[in-house]
């Protein structure tokens, strides 16, 4: 079943690089975002909940949060987190060695999970009770049992702590950032680049696709100038095949660990290039070090000659480009992994048997879900289209006596709203159901209610209006349901429109009518709907 609000998710990425895996879901009440406002949602919140804005340095002490006593196979919460600003209004820590965020949902709840998203699919989640953080909170955590259902554990605790003052540690949470804004850490982003690279839909992609591909982020400004060094490049893709097995393509499932590769043997040449001074493709311990200060990584000759010893294995006192590589990404990522865990493969298990039971604790049950993607939309779309192509329209005339329960004729929204979350869950979101009947109701009679004429006319609008929401949602990053420019870019870039930042920024202002310097769904929705958009972006979302 799905939870009647909010996305489909579970495979769910952290902002930590090596994290790709799935995590429990739980629904959240009110989990649509307004249609139209001019305040973000966790600006909202009812004053009962505690206060609308809090300090955003990891309480008012800035501290660093630790959690201990998880027991079992989501004893990967059992960590030290480290303060990262703020997520909505609320402060947030990510984990200093694993693939965990602690932050708040922006309605009732603190949540241990892999992303700092909505709160939807988490480890542990704690009810907030109006405290600064959650080691100031009275409450106990809730986690999935071996049942899959959610149930307190007094036994897990969450205490302040110190900050560290590792600077491998500090520098990796700069590094977290870049990844997440170029969409590497984003689940969701990742699977919208594999659908614009893997055009003819084969499943793989060799070296001159990735190129290309990196080449048109890098040229429209979506990615910056040194993710397109095509040396990098090409080490990156002969590494990812060197890791996954492969004699010379790369498929889906090693696309995680490509665009880590990408990022990774980037973002390190760059500096290495700047610091090689001999151009001999090694550095001696002098360029060691100057690399580690480009990086920001301060450390005592004593320490960094230690370090430089470490690498330098058959002590010729130099180290080649690989092996600096190695050494940063081990030195960033003390657990490093495929992605999955124990714990992720036991609590997708708990998921499916509770999809499959219906059974679970009554808070949770119906919300385990799985993330949205855009061949999901398609292989429905395609399904749908093969009942409404049965002769005598008997597909149609079916699916309208579901709908048309009382056989009235007529159907208002909630009667829409009924059978899209009965019948068609991929489809569940209010703000493009909402604009659908009012499309619908615009093409046909003009009332307040749609009749039996106008079902076709609904059916393409549910999936045209789904279709924006998920594109919207996905370039939101900031997921306060509005967008900026950069978000633009990236959806431009999505629907692969090869447009330079300048053209890029006339498309923007043609939606952004006020200039106010974001786009709200709603001017999304008109953008498309009155042709302004680019022909390519139309064609990405319109159905026949």
């Amino acid at each position: 079943r799905v939870a009647q609000g909010g996305h489909l998710c579970p495979r769910v990425a952290s902002t930590h690089p090596s994290a790709h895996a799935p995590t429990p879901t739980m629904s959240q009440r009110g989990g649509y975002p307004a249609a139209r406002s001019g305040r973000p949602a966790a600006q909202r919140r009812p004053v009962s909940r505690g206060p609308a804005m809090r300090s955003t340095g990891g309480g008012a002490s800035g501290k660093a949060l630790m959690i201990r006593g998880c027991t079992g196979k989501y004893a990967i919460i059992n960590c030290a987190y480290e303060p990262r600003g703020s997520h909505g209004s609320f402060p947030c820590w990510v984990s200093r060695t694993n693939p965990c965020c602690i932050f708040h949902t922006g309605k009732s709840r603190w949540v241990v999970g892999k992303e700092l998203d909505d709160g939807g699919k988490c480890y542990a989640f704690m009810q907030d009770d109006g405290s600064e953080n959650p080691a100031l909170s009275s409450g106990n955590w809730v986690i999935c049992n071996e049942r899959g259902e959610w149930a307190e554990d007094p036994a897990i605790k969450c205490m302040e702590t110190s900050v560290s003052n590792d600077p491998f540690v500090r520098v990796r949470y700069t590094l977290d950032d870049e990844m997440l804004k170029v969409g590497i850490s984003s689940d969701a982003k990742r699977d919208q680049m594999w659908h614009n690279l893997d055009r003819n839909g084969d499943g793989n992609c060799d070296l001159a696709e990735v190129e290309a591909f990196v080449g048109q982020l890098c040229k429209t400004g979506v990615w910056p100038l040194w993710l397109g060094n095509e040396i990098a490049l090409e080490r990156a893709y002969r590494k990812t095949l060197e890791e996954s097995g492969d004699d010379d393509k790369v498929d889906k499932e090693d696309f995680h660990a490509l665009l880590l590769n990408i990022f990774w043997f980037g973002k390190l040449h760059e500096i290495f290039d700047e610091i090689d001074v001999n151009n001999d493709d090694t550095l001696d311990m002098h360029e060691f070090r100057q690399g580690l200060d480009k990086l920001g990584i301060k450390l005592a000759d004593s320490a960094i000659e230690q370090e430089f010893q470490s690498i330098d294995a058959d002590g010729s006192g130099e180290v080649e480009f690989g092996e600096f590589c190695l050494y940063i990404r081990k030195r960033m990522e003390p657990k490093p992994s495929d992605g999955t865990t124990e714990a992720d493969n036991l609590k997708s298990a708990a998921q499916e048997l509770l999809r499959q039971s219906g059974a679970g604790d009554a808070a949770t049950t119906g919300s385990m879900v799985r993330k949205k993607h855009f061949v999901d939309f398609d292989n429905l779309e395609k399904k749908i289209k093969e009942v409404c192509a049965e002769g005598g329209n008997r597909g149609l005339n079916k699916m309208w006596k579901q709908l048309d329960f009382n056989g009235n004729n007529i159907v208002s929204l909630a009667e829409i709203d009924k059978w899209v979350v009965e019948k068609y869950p991929l489809l569940n979101h209010k703000p493009a159901l909402i604009r659908a009947q009012k499309a619908t109701l615009a093409q046909g009679n003009k009332k307040d209610w749609v009749e039996k004429k106008e079902f076709k006319f609904l059916v393409t609008n549910l999936f045209y209006y789904n279709k924006l929401f998920w594109l919207f949602d996905q370039a939101d990053a900031g997921k306060d349901h509005r967008m900026d420019f950069k978000e633009f870019q990236w959806c431009l870039s999505m629907c692969g429109l090869r447009l330079s930042p300048t053209k890029a920024k006339a498309e923007f202002d043609k939606v952004d009518a006020d200039r106010g310097g974001q786009i709200l769904f709603d001017e999304f929705c008109q953008y498309f709907v009155s042709k302004k958009c680019p022909e390519g972006m139309t064609q990405f979302i319109a159905d026949e």
